[in-house]
């Protein structure tokens, strides 16, 4: 047989696309190989993820968070937001941040969590999407200097009287208020009883800068606010899987009792369980020192964050000690008398 060139490159175009196939078919196999190993994976972590309700756990720690150092928002009580881990065992959860203003909830801004397998290297962001977040947070004065336990100044602020005296009455507002001593829960609720509004969040004292000192303080020798104040909310219930399935927002008559227990019960609970987690969500070093103070000295309430009708709020200013009146979100009235 007689040979030349275009043979020679026939023959070779010919295995050419013959190694070119099989070359693509190969490749098509392994991705495939892979595509279904990492499926087999994440469907295998997925199921784990959920049936172990580390997940669950997560986001309830991460709402109790939000629940006690957050004045005057709370979480959800369902699972409307993401939680879900990624291929690197990082876990994604995020939920909307919520405000009572009158008797509705509104959906202010997000909270979301990256926590990887290291708690220490886990992110807390607040995602402002929504609409509008004007709140710039309420703070809080102590009646008494922790370290000498001299009696603090009152702070009179007449503007947030006066701005309420010319909201018109067809609204309703969140304010935020100190008192000049100490009162428990229940005293402070009866303080205010007289008063068509309901209350949803009380500072209460827990030993910072005598006992730890943690996150700074704002003020002066006569006026001390801490920098990140723990609270007294309403509260929720969970089951072994940590599913809520009970809740309250406001702190009351019915409530307030319950809301200590809870809160005390939650402590231990994240102690004895997850303290680690726990002290890198609510980003403290002192969740022990906390919850022994509180289980020794009681629940020692110095404000309280309350909603209701501005021409109710307003009467407020008739109650003895009451001082560093912040006024906070207003909306149309939505108010309905119990």
């Amino acid at each position: 047989m007689e040979w030349n060139d275009e043979k020679a490159k026939a023959i070779v175009q010919k295995h050419k696309k013959r190694f070119s196939w099989k070359l693509s078919f190969n490749v098509i196999r392994v991705l495939l190989g892979i595509f279904l190993v990492y499926a087999v994976y994440m469907i295998s972590v997925s199921i784990i993820y959920e049936a172990t309700n580390v997940g669950k756990r997560t986001e309830f720690y991460q709402k109790l968070a939000v629940d006690w150092t957050y004045p005057g928002y709370i979480s959800t009580n369902s699972r409307s937001g993401t939680n879900e881990i990624t291929p690197f065992l990082t876990q994604k959860i995020d939920f909307p941040l919520m405000k009572i203003i009158g008797k509705e909830e509104f959906a202010i801004t997000k909270v979301s969590l990256n926590k990887p397998l290291i708690d220490a290297y886990s992110t807390t962001t607040v995602n402002e999407y929504f609409p509008y977040n004007s709140d710039k947070g309420f703070n809080f004065s102590l009646p008494y200097n922790p370290v000498t336990n001299e009696k603090l100044d009152e702070t009179q602020t007449p503007n947030v009287w006066n701005q309420l005296e010319q909201i018109h009455e067809g609204n309703v507002a969140q304010l935020a208020f100190s008192i000049n001593d100490y009162y428990s829960p229940e005293e402070l609720l009866e303080l205010i009883s007289p008063y068509q509004i309901d209350v949803l969040w009380m500072p209460i004292y827990m030993g910072e800068l005598k006992n730890f000192t943690e996150g700074g303080w704002s003020g002066s020798e006569n006026d001390i606010s801490l920098a990140k104040p723990w609270g007294l909310s309403g509260f929720k219930k969970v089951d072994a899987d940590f599913n809520i399935n009970y809740s309250t927002s406001i702190l009351n008559n019915h409530s307030v009792r319950e809301s200590q227990s809870a809160m005390l019960r939650n402590m231990k609970m994240m102690l004895d369980k997850d303290k680690n987690l726990a002290e890198t969500l609510f980003a403290t070093d002192y969740l022990q020192e906390r919850h022994d103070y509180l289980q020794k000295e009681g629940f020692q309430a110095y404000g309280a964050v309350v909603t209701g009708p501005v021409k109710e709020l307003l009467k407020l200013k008739e109650v003895e000690g009451i001082h560093s009146v912040q006024l906070g979100e207003i909306k149309p009235w939505n108010w309905i008398e119990e």
